[in-house]
């Protein structure tokens, strides 16, 4: 039920929150250990220990802070501590019981250099003694948070402070905005959000309920959500503020746990000035993570004899840090309706989810000439290209899809997965930018990452966004726009004109990845670019496991290009190359492809009419204006159930769920193939309507689901 204790929603309103807060302090506390319940063992707590690692000399203005250049009690800046240092901190934190090392430094921002350069050091170091690692930085761009994941990172630190509407009257160089946008670079990059507040600034109690409104309203919720009480240092302008009474601090546990259920929710600073009672009174309220040590960065906190002696009294334990058996893995995934497994049994079921699109799988020309090709062509390469593996029929064939394609050369590759990973790391390096769709899929995201080069990622078909980030982009370096044409998840279609006049303004290499829209768009069926009139200097990758109806795909581009992809592409490089065949028959697939220019057109024109029906049946197929038409569900499970329902109707539709698509935008990926006729559709359409308002609308949601199994 949407009210349950545990139930975990991002819609809280203000109202709720304050009629919540108005309960009893028994009701409250009751609702609270429900919650805590529901997601967590109520007798164990998480052990975190903070350092600062680069102390002072801090340029914001925070009212609360020593550590402000602003304040008369501005602490000396230091330099970065010393690595060795740090490990050595890290192994004492282990030793008393801390699960969990966040590492603070006194920036207001994160600057690219030798100091992040050891931060990210630091971070593989302490991950490598088992300890959980935690940062606070300051503000983060998107590649900086790329950088910190990949170093290993689990969580970012980030503290909203206090509701938007008061933030100002605590600090002003920055924004509340600022705050946020950094929360949204470190949840792109999958690291885990550690982000809450203080009270006792001088805020009403309207402020308190906003900021916790706020952070229940973030998708996903953080996953630790520290609760601060201001710690009053003398020079700061709060030293005078007034002191939070105690059940207030406790109702603010209650509500935070009972707002954001699955977070651990932190006692953080003044813990030291809190006495024992209070300190149970808050665990008995949903806390159940505290700061460990003498000192958070600048203020006094429990020494490690105090904490054992309180947690052997309310017979609490320290969460264990053991590694999770490979079977757990899997245990969580089906709880979070992400658990996958392969299908079988496509016998009697109407195809709505293959990317067969024009049939050409079981086309009898394609298979005849393979089956020739087989008479007289090895059957495997026995090799890589640049080995033995080099046949002629390769040659012939990347000659065929270039001239399709328009092109100087292609490259063909096992498939498009192996080109995309390829492709960038063999054209850029640290030194350059690449500027990436939101919505760019996993394959190019790989590649992006393998380059190490700078990505920015600039919101889904946003070209005002992606001219502003080229114009502030550093000059040096290559530049690279990367998209798709055709946006396999959303059905809708990229301006790739207006890219190419980006890419031509800013001298930057555009490169388009074709896969859904080869074999179909176009006076040949060459794909977007060529409908859409793109000349010039491309670079495109050709999935042909789709339209195409085999595997493998080709890079098609510049001679250079394909030239420099020979000597630089790994993936071609060092693997073994696709059966000579195959090759043959994906020679035929282009020329039946081309020429059947009505069997094109009849796909397009029956997409046309399913994204009507869909829509005149209520259901959100988003932007799509192609044969890819999401049915937008919302919530992973229910998208299962949606998927389950139609199967056992003898339809073949499946759910699509992240991390293959955002959180929050789980769907059912219908495609339009030729097997379909309008009566067909008519009737899978209307099943699929009748399964979405049965499911959705069902009182068994997810979050029910969750708490039956604990």
């Amino acid at each position: 039920m949407k009210n349950m204790p545990g139930a975990v929603r991002h819609d809280w309103t203000l109202q709720e929150i304050e009629e919540l807060y108005a309960s009893s302090l028994p009701d409250l506390i009751f609702s609270a250990q429900q919650a805590l319940r529901a997601h967590h063992d109520p007798n164990k707590v998480q052990m975190c220990a903070l350092l600062s690692i680069k102390t002072g000399g801090c340029p914001e203005n925070c009212g609360y802070c020593s550590q402000s250049t602003h304040h008369g009690s501005a602490s000396a800046g230091t330099a970065l501590m010393d690595t060795e240092e740090v490990l050595c901190r890290a192994a004492q934190a282990k030793a008393d019981g801390a699960n969990r090392l966040c590492m603070g430094a006194a920036w207001r921002e994160v600057q690219d250099g030798p100091d992040f350069e050891r931060i990210l050091d630091i971070v593989r170091r302490v991950s490598a003694m088992g300890l959980e690692t935690c940062c606070t930085l300051g503000m983060l761009t998107q590649r900086q948070a790329e950088r910190l994941a990949e170093a290993g990172l689990d969580s970012y630190n980030h503290n909203l402070d206090t509701s938007p509407e008061y933030y100002a009257n605590i600090v002003s160089t920055r924004t509340y905005e600022d705050r946020l946008a950094t929360l949204a670079h470190v949840r792109k990059a999958g690291i885990s959000v550690c982000c809450g507040g203080i009270i006792g600034m001088g805020e009403s109690l309207r402020d308190r309920l906003r900021l916790l409104q706020e952070l229940s309203s973030q998708t996903p919720h953080p996953d630790s959500v520290p609760i601060n009480m201001l710690v009053r240092v003398e020079g700061t302008p709060l030293a005078a503020a007034r002191e939070v009474d105690p059940f207030e601090l406790v109702r603010m546990f209650a509500l935070t746990r009972i707002l954001i259920p699955k977070a651990y929710v932190r006692i953080s600073a003044g813990r030291a000035d809190l006495s024992r009672e209070v300190q149970a009174l808050c665990f008995l309220a949903g806390a159940n993570s505290v700061f460990s040590g003498e000192k958070l960065l600048t203020t006094p906190n429990p020494c490690s004899d105090e904490d054992k002696e309180l947690f052997k009294a309310l017979k609490l334990g320290r969460r264990s840090e053991a590694v999770k058996p490979l079977g757990a893995v899997l245990d969580a995934l089906k709880v979070k309706g992400l658990h996958r497994s392969l299908p079988r049994g496509f016998s009697g079921l109407v195809d709505l989810c293959s990317n067969d699109y024009l049939g050409l799988s079981v086309h009898p020309e394609i298979r005849a000439g393979m089956a020739r090709a087989l008479e007289s062509l090895p059957l495997g390469a026995a090799g890589s290209r640049l080995v033995r593996g080099n046949h002629p029929i390769f040659e012939e064939t990347e000659a065929k899809f270039a001239a399709f394609k328009g092109t100087d050369a292609a490259l063909l590759f096992s498939s498009g997965y192996m080109a995309n990973i390829g492709l960038l790391p063999a054209l850029a390096g640290p030194e350059d930018t690449i500027f990436s769709d939101a919505l760019n899929h996993a394959s190019l995201i790989d590649g992006m990452r393998l380059s190490g080069a700078r990505k920015i990622v600039y919101p889904h078909l946003d070209l005002a966004a992606l001219e502003d980030a080229l114009k502030k982009a550093p000059g040096c370096g290559r530049r690279f726009i990367v998209t798709e044409s055709l946006f396999s998840m959303e059905g809708d279609i990229a301006p790739l004109g207006a890219l190419a006049g980006l890419a031509q303004k800013f001298s930057a290499t555009l490169i388009v990845d074709e896969a859904h829209a080869v074999g179909i768009y176009g006076e040949k069926g060459s794909g977007l670019l060529e409908e859409q009139g793109v000349r010039g200097p491309v670079i495109s990758v050709n999935t042909c496991g789709k339209a195409l109806g085999l595997s493998g795909a080709f890079i098609c581009g510049p001679k250079d290009i394909i030239e420099i992809l020979v000597n630089r592409c790994r993936s071609f490089i060092f693997s073994t190359a696709m059966p000579p065949h195959l090759a043959a028959g994906l020679q035929i697939a282009v020329s039946v492809a081309e020429r059947e220019k009505n069997l094109r057109l009849r796909l397009l024109e029956f997409s046309r009419e399913a994204r009507e029906l869909l829509q005149n049946s209520g259901l959100s197929i988003g932007n799509s204006r192609s044969q890819i038409l999401p049915v937008i569900i919302g919530e992973s499970a229910a998208a299962v159930r949606v998927s389950e329902v139609l199967r056992a109707g003898g339809y073949d539709l499946r759910a699509i769920r992240p991390p293959t698509v955002p959180e929050g935008t789980a769907r059912l990926r219908m495609t339009i193939t030729p097997g379909l006729d309008s009566r067909t559709l008519k009737i899978a359409v209307e099943k699929l309507c009748r399964a979405v308002n049965e499911q959705t609308s069902s009182p068994q949601n997810s979050d029910k689901r969750r708490t039956s199994r604990k």
